[in-house]
């Protein structure tokens, strides 16, 4: 005798598809739980890099070619990262030299220096000892070079430190 008039059978068939519908469902439902946690384990951002560097601060030429040395490098090419934060240390410097920081990325397949605007200098014991030069998110797609330059010849081979923090887009 059947449940309702369906046979023993046909019941066995129905709880059977309900089994099959039910894990098709919670292979989709972990398949979306991965994706969202893709995507939230990104907004943790990489793990903060910081270091130092002793240049030619004065007397070196940047790749730029500008006075200065490079500093950092940071990104990957074609790759787009979203830049949260960049201090760049001053305090090892000469009290009273003047230091610009420069910045330099591709646009179209030219180098563009995409800051600072004209004129922007800090002075050692006089401004913080680490400049906040990125305080907030901007997209960068491959890699922005950070120079310094300072005008005070006994900043060469002084180190400067910097240390930046980078999210994953």
């Amino acid at each position: 005798m059947g449940f309702g008039g369906a046979s023993a059978a046909k019941v066995e068939e129905l709880i059977q598809a309900a089994h099959t519908i039910t894990d098709a469902a919670v292979e989709l439902v972990k398949t979306a739980v991965d994706l969202v946690k893709n995507q939230t384990d990104k907004l943790s951002g990489l793990a903060p890099s910081e270091s130092s560097v002793i240049g030619n601060w004065q007397s070196g030429t940047a790749t730029s070619l500008e006075t200065g040395d490079d500093l950092v490098n940071i990104g990957v090419a074609a790759t787009k990262y979203k830049l949260n934060s960049l201090q760049v240390g001053i305090s090892a410097l000469t009290a009273g030299a003047i230091i610009t920081i420069r910045l330099y990325e591709l646009v179209n397949g030219v180098e563009n220096k995409v800051y600072p605007p004209q004129g922007t200098t800090w002075v050692v014991g006089t401004d913080p000892d680490a400049i906040w030069i990125v305080d907030g998110p901007v997209e960068i797609t491959g890699v922005l070079r950070v120079e310094v330059q300072s005008d005070t010849v006994g900043d060469n081979t002084r180190a400067i430190t910097y240390k930046y923090a980078l999210e994953a887009m």
